[in-house]
């Protein structure tokens, strides 16, 4: 038998592809980037021609670096981004761009079409998602008003999840239940499509993967044309993933009642693994059913959460940038050791990080990202402190949104960008006031895909023996209470800031 499984997550910026072995140890890894486009202010879009080659290129060049015999790996597990649409002709091929999860075209006319039809409380004690303006079904509505000739040549609304498994050679259209439950569509209690939304939107059932299918089911195997551009060997399995929220959830080894992950990258969120179908009384959590084990998982979400930070990095700090490419050193890392000099509460700066509207315990798709309290002695250090406080802050948010539905919280497990830095997973541990757990791995979605596929084919012979076999706490951090005060008074400011600006101005 082979040794090794390829996870393959298809991100909002780029894809990453790693080999592990059946220990969950990284063997080769490789990230390629790919753009968004913007076509009028809050749209967000992205294309198949530059999605598809980069995961091509990607598993390549991973399996290249890793040494391993492509027939040595065992199976293929994909994680891709949720709540994004695809429209596809009847040969399969995009009618037009994906509308990406961080578009914001839908807005209260959509909501209002939406609670016209099916009122909001109803809506979401049916399908655990908030009522808003980032899950799919709002944008549904949006093309189906406004795009009537591409919605009439509709044949298949696709997930990424069953786009990008058919075009690894998938022998069908198949998508899981977190994916489906991203889409605002799904009966999360019995865990199947809701049909009364299909009837609302007059969409036939056919017109989806009709069999919602569990993560690591085998859907097809590697073809001799896709093996050749993948370095995959022909009829390798390929089985069905995840969402990359639940993927990294499972990979960072949840699956046991009240386990919480925070997922700290392009996008934000705080799962916390639930045995029941739990309901937040403000209507803000959002609940998605299970991901390869009997339970829930309860979250809430951030639209930008370290992607902020990029922005920051890509707009403020060409200098660094160009430091970097001439000493090797990351920017980031330039950036964090500025960082590391100013003192928490970032000098009286607040950041709000709302660059693609408010959501988790703020749905509020109007919102946007401000600065707040610069004086002339103000640094450009000081300006990112606060960036990367204010994204902590939001997640506070977040966690203290769970908390007030009863959901009990010890500790967090950190995966995503932020756990690779020592200063942000302190300064995570300092705001929440709770210990923060790092794993073996930080790349807990590929690892989740992986290991989806690894149940799949039985090498697991269930999630929580892959859990139990591949994830380990490597590191803990524990909060310093000499930072409760400073960070508590900046939190609070960061909340004074949003709730005046949202009287006045969102």
């Amino acid at each position: 038998m082979g040794k090794y499984l390829v996870g393959i997550d298809g991100g909002t910026t780029g894809c990453k592809t790693i080999v592990f072995d059946l220990d969950g140890k990284m063997i080769g890894t490789d990230y390629r980037e790919y753009p968004c486009y913007y076509p009028k202010p809050g749209w967000v879009e992205q294309t198949a021609e530059d999605i598809t080659p980069a995961l091509f290129a990607s598993c390549k060049a991973a399996i290249e670096k890793s040494g391993v015999d492509p027939k040595e790996i065992l199976a293929v597990g994909f994680s891709s981004q949720g709540s994004v649409i695809g429209l596809l002709d009847d040969e399969g091929k995009c009618i037009r761009p994906f509308v990406g999860w961080q578009d914001l075209r839908s807005g209260e006319k959509e909501i209002k079409w939406v609670t016209e039809r099916m009122p909001r409380e109803d809506y979401y004690q049916l399908t655990g998602d908030p009522l808003g303006n980032i899950f799919s079904l709002t944008k549904l509505v949006w093309l189906k008003e406004n795009e009537p000739e591409n919605w009439a040549k509709t044949a298949m609304f696709s997930t990424h999840q069953d786009y990008f498994l058919k075009e690894f050679g998938a022998d069908g259209y198949y998508t899981d239940l977190s994916s489906a439950s991203r889409d605002g569509m799904c009966d999360v209690n019995n865990n199947r499509w809701a049909m009364d939304i299909f009837e609302m939107l007059e969409i036939p059932v056919e017109k989806r993967p009709v069999i919602i299918t569990e993560p690591g089911k085998v859907v097809g195997h590697i073809p001799a044309a896709v093996a050749e551009k993948t370095g995959l060997a022909e009829g390798t399995p390929l089985c069905m993933g995840a969402h990359d929220q639940n993927c990294c959830t499972f990979g960072a080894g949840a699956v046991d009642d009240g386990t919480a992950v925070m997922v700290i990258g392009t996008f934000g969120s705080c799962f916390v693994v639930s045995d029941k179908p739990i309901r937040d009384p403000q209507s803000r959590l959002v609940v998605k059913g299970n991901h390869g084990v009997e339970n829930w998982t309860i979250e809430a979400f951030s639209n930008t959460a370290a992607s902020s930070y990029r922005w920051y990095r890509d707009t403020f700090c060409d200098l660094e940038k160009a430091a970097g490419a001439l000493t090797g050193i990351d920017p980031y890392e330039l950036i964090n050791a500025q960082i590391a000099n100013v003192s928490p509460g970032a000098n009286g700066i607040t950041f709000l990080s709302y660059l693609q509207g408010a959501s988790g315990s703020r749905i509020n798709s109007n919102a946007r990202g401000t600065f707040v309290g610069m004086s002339l002695g103000t640094t450009k250090a000081d300006m990112a402190r606060s960036v990367m406080e204010g994204i902590c802050y939001e997640m506070n948010d977040i966690v203290r949104a769970e908390e007030a539905a009863g959901i009990k919280i010890e500790s967090i497990r950190i995966t995503g960008g932020a756990a690779k830095s020592p200063l942000w997973c302190q300064m995570l541990a300092d705001v929440f006031q709770k210990p923060v757990h790092i794993l073996q791995t930080s790349e807990t979605g590929c690892l989740g895909a992986a290991l989806y596929a690894g149940v799949g084919i039985g090498v697991y012979e269930s999630c929580k023996a892959a859990a139990d076999h591949a994830v380990h706490i490597s590191d803990t951090y524990q909060p310093n209470p000499e930072n409760f005060e400073a960070y508590e008074a900046a939190y609070n400011r960061f909340v004074n800031v949003y709730e005046a600006l949202d009287k006045k101005v969102f």
